[in-house]
């Protein structure tokens, strides 16, 4: 019941958004022509009796200015007086750089057009687009189209594929990397809209930042949802088409709260549980999109230093979400095999000298795990087994095991070790 409640959540916050890009996407034309022919406006030879096309420069004094910023629901606004001392009111999309700088009795110039104040300029000629102003409603517009239509048909997609799979572990992972890719394709598409607001960027920058994330972003999505299908390690079953394994399932994380079985043998294999690597490779992707929009925020890094992050940390994160799922420690008749992002590194039984629980000095338990489990080599030096640790297994059991397999390796005995009975132990 709580997975359907889950799914409809999702299918309905999809189709929702995909409905809000659309209206946004087509508003982009009529926001573009508006401010064209608001830049090609003349002057107006006079004061303008009615709602005229053409631009006045009206000086005004400030009889009051209210930022709203502890009201919900109210927009920036002030009250500027003519010289006649007829009121104006007038409304603004934020508080600054003019309006939070008001005083009364400050003079100002309102920059009038078709009856209405689209800009306010103050004596030290910062401007400030108003409610009514036609200047930045197409970036608007089309940061929001990007935003809710990427994520809108993403989600769908991930959402039906999730419906019409119900059932399919595997299917359901890689239905679960497509929509939340959507949801990141949708918050980079945001922040690329605030950052060009910020730094008065032409349009075209929205595309020229957010189409080369949106890329990666798109091959990393499709990359998670193969990894996904082809996975074995956590469903307990074989990729559609591999044939069928005969050794036994590695022991369940602990995020999943299954109990750790009595007994056990080799091969054994450790890997990180799908939901701590979902909530890393999330931080990672939401850090990354955060580092490369501020660094094009601020003029002081050169070109080439921009250009560069911004291509080389996307595939960063896009090999750290490719090998990470297949990153682990494997224990088998013939020894370790400890596979990091960049190499595997193998220890025979004959090396192994001791395997040990040691606690991570400086951890909290967060993110980081409390107690670690290192292999002590016969020549010096250790190395640590990836991802056995208490984050994800019964660490006291699993040394436990690997320390009887150790013996009988050394030993020269061969077959499956026996494994001192001990009882089932619930893992939070």
């Amino acid at each position: 019941m709580e997975k359907a409640g889950r799914v409809v959540v999702w299918l309905a916050t999809s189709l929702l958004g995909l409905l809000v890009g659309v209206a946004s996407a087509l508003e982009v034309g009529g926001a573009l022509e508006r401010e064209r022919e608001y830049r090609a406006s003349p002057v107006c030879a006079s004061v303008p009796v009615t709602a005229s096309a053409c631009v006045w420069e009206q000086p005004f004094s400030v009889r009051e200015s209210d930022t709203h910023t502890d009201e919900r629901g109210k927009a920036p606004a002030a009250t500027l007086l003519l010289p006649d001392g007829k009121p104006w009111e007038v409304e603004f999309r934020n508080t600054g750089p003019v309006l939070s700088q008001m005083r009364p009795g400050d003079a100002v110039v309102g920059v009038v057009w078709r009856g209405g104040i689209v800009e306010v300029r103050d004596a030290g000629g910062l401007r400030q687009q108003t409610t009514y102003g036609p200047s930045e409603w197409p970036a608007d517009r089309l940061g929001g189209a990007l935003a809710f239509i990427s994520f809108g048909l993403i989600a769908l997609v991930g959402s039906v594929w999730m419906i019409a799979k119900s059932g399919d572990r595997r299917h359901e992972r890689a239905a679960a990397m497509v929509r939340w890719h959507g949801v990141a394709l949708g918050v980079t598409a945001l922040l690329t809209l605030w950052a060009q607001a910020n730094n008065d960027w032409p349009l075209w920058a929205i595309w020229a930042i957010w189409g080369p994330i949106a890329v990666v972003l798109l091959a990393t999505m499709a990359v998670s949802a193969v990894a996904a299908l082809r996975s074995t390690a956590e469903n307990g079953g074989p990729a559609a088409g591999a044939p069928a394994r005969r050794d036994p399932a590695p022991p369940p994380p602990a995020g999943e709260g299954r109990a750790v079985p009595a007994g056990g043998g080799l091969p054994r294999e450790y890997r990180m549980g799908r939901r701590r690597r979902n909530g890393l490779i999330a931080l990672l992707v939401a850090k990354t999109a955060v580092l490369v929009l501020a660094v094009w925020s601020e003029d002081i890094p050169p070109l080439w230093f921009q250009v560069g992050l911004s291509v080389l940390a996307p595939l960063v994160v896009l090999v750290f979400i490719v090998r990470v799922p297949r990153c682990g420690t494997r224990v088998d008749s013939t020894g370790i095999s400890i596979r990091g992002i960049t190499r595997t590194r193998r220890v025979a039984w004959e090396d192994v000298q001791e395997i040990r629980a040691e606690p991570l000095r400086g951890s909290d338990g967060g993110l980081t795990p409390r107690v670690l489990v290192y292999v002590y080599l016969a020549g010096g030096g250790r190395k640590v087994l990836q991802y056995l640790d208490d984050k994800g297994y019964d660490v006291d059991r699993e040394v436990a095991v690997l320390d009887v397999a150790r013996a009988v390796r050394r030993s020269g005995g061969g077959g499956v070790p026996e494994v001192p009975d001990v009882p089932d132990v619930p893992v939070a």
